[in-house]
């Protein structure tokens, strides 16, 4: 079995609590077995403690894959800039409902605009005015469809 490089475990382990073993690695398994059964002569104590240990390992998978994943988070989060606009910024717009395929031809333009920023909400959004006719958008638009406008 593959082990996850996230986990440290392959998810067999991680359901059954040990290796999965295949007929050519019997000959070590059975010698461990042996040594269990040596060590706890009462069998529902020794599978008691093989499910305590089986938490154990499951609790330090959860602790490494919350690691991994604060990992993988912060190594995006260097790559990414936050867009920031102000008042009075010229931006452009994303043309959202004709980004799919076949709702548009090659050469058409996805960015329409420029728009001036009238007004800042929270949460990256913002209200816009058309710069040709001076309509105001209806409603905030979001700051991930924007993007910067040089004229």
């Amino acid at each position: 079995m593959t082990t996850k490089k996230s986990l440290g475990l392959s998810p067999f382990q991680l359901v059954y609590g040990i290796g999965a073993i295949f007929p050519t690695q019997l000959a070590l398994p059975v010698a461990s077995l042996l040594q269990d059964y040596e060590g706890e002569p009462n069998h529902v104590l020794r599978r008691i403690h093989q499910m305590v240990e089986v938490q154990q390992v499951r609790e330090q998978v959860l602790d490494k894959a919350y690691n991994h994943q604060q990992r993988i988070k912060q190594a995006f989060d260097r790559k990414h800039k936050k867009k920031e606009f102000e008042l009075g910024d010229l931006v452009l717009k994303w043309d959202a409902p004709r980004q799919e395929r076949g709702k548009h031809s090659k050469f058409d333009a996805l960015w329409f605009g420029p728009f001036k920023i009238l007004e800042v909400f929270s949460n990256n959004t913002y209200r816009l005015q058309d710069l040709e006719n001076n309509e105001v958008f209806s409603g905030p638009v979001n700051g991930h469809f924007l993007k910067k406008c040089f004229i």
